[in-house]
């Protein structure tokens, strides 16, 4: 506050504004001087205002601030137990998509490789039929055992601890038979060969029934059901 000819004035925001104010002897007796300033309500200058917004909004933000820190709760991690479940059910999910894989991988490999040694032993047992001596069928024979060799290594070598047993028994049961029917081929078994063939047939179509659940049966899998004729006599 500034004293200016004995009046008390207020500070106001512009420092050539004119002070304005009551004199102290006329204040104290109540009069108002004819020839004196005229009185005038003190008036708060911008600066004061401005500090009392500045103080507003540092409160405001104090405020926000202090809610949006509370307003946050628990941990930035997963509970373990619940890391472990996700770990179990990804491990599952992956055995699974493994074993389906493995299971169809099987099923394609013995499907296609039927198909060529069914092949193989049909021409064979054509021309056996025809004949009726391995002397007369040419290289026959030796093409049928070939081809149930090399449809047998294929098979075995597509098998997969992961495939289940509702496959895998049949599959090699169905090996163990195709084994004995070349091992028949190359002993010139002529209606010896019969038994081991229908055998060997029902095995297959075994195979072709799991795998029907996984791809559908490819042409050409059918064995003949002819069997071989027996020489006539007389």
């Amino acid at each position: 506050m500034r004293h200016r000819g004995g009046l008390s004035c207020v500070d106001v925001s512009c420092a050539e504004a004119p002070c304005t104010g009551v004199r102290r002897g006329d204040a104290d007796s109540g009069g108002v001087a004819g020839d004196g300033p005229t009185p005038a309500t003190p008036v708060r200058g911008t600066r004061g205002l401005a500090v009392s917004l500045i103080t507003l909004g540092v409160a405001l933000v104090a405020a926000v601030v202090s809610g949006c820190a509370t307003s946050v709760t628990g941990s930035g991690t997963a509970p373990s137990d619940q890391l472990a479940l996700h770990s179990s059910e990804v491990s599952v999910s992956a055995a699974s998509a493994h074993r389906h894989d493995a299971t169809v991988a099987l099923c394609r490999t013995a499907t296609s490789s039927m198909v060529v040694m069914v092949k193989g032993y049909n021409d064979f047992l054509e021309a056996l039929n025809r004949f009726h001596s391995y002397d007369k069928v040419g290289d026959l024979d030796d093409r049928a055992r070939a081809a149930l060799i090399a449809g047998a290594d294929r098979i075995r070598d597509a098998r997969d601890p992961e495939v289940p047993a509702d496959l895998t028994t049949p599959v090699n049961t169905f090996l163990a038979s195709t084994t004995r029917l070349e091992d028949a081929i190359g002993a010139h078994e002529l209606t010896g060969l019969n038994p081991v063939a229908t055998r060997w047939s029902t095995d297959k179509q075994a195979v072709l029934d799991v795998c029907a659940r996984y791809l559908p049966p490819p042409p050409g899998i059918a064995t003949r059901t002819s069997a071989v004729v027996p020489v006539p006599t007389g």
